[in-house]
């Protein structure tokens, strides 16, 4: 059962990693669609709201990934030195991915 649980989890994570990713590339197709303004040497862009709001899209589907995999994955602490040293290496190569993966 708890494999099951797990895999589904897994899949989820992956869909949300998907559509951050499809929520990004919508982002900069919506921010390629605004016009330039060109001063002199100088060239702008104005600013687009709906490449805005895709951003955030992205941004918040990508922490939700984020959070639910730390949560689901056993978001541990170790308090002092000796806790890592007892920690078995499996253990703390996780813990060594997950801090890294923030």
């Amino acid at each position: 059962m708890a494999k099951v649980v797990g895999f589904f989890v897994c899949l989820m994570i992956i869909a949300l990693d998907i559509g951050a990713g499809i929520c990004g590339f919508e982002a900069e197709m919506a921010a390629d669609k605004v016009k330039h303004l060109k001063l002199w040497i100088f060239e702008c862009r104005d600013p687009s709201n709906e490449a805005f709001k895709f951003g955030v899209a992205a941004a918040g589907l990508m922490a939700l990934a984020q959070i639910i995999a730390n949560l689901c994955g056993g978001c541990f602490c170790f308090f002092s030195h000796s806790d890592f040293q007892k920690a078995t290496p499996n253990r703390q190569l996780t813990t060594a991915c997950l801090l890294f993966s923030w």
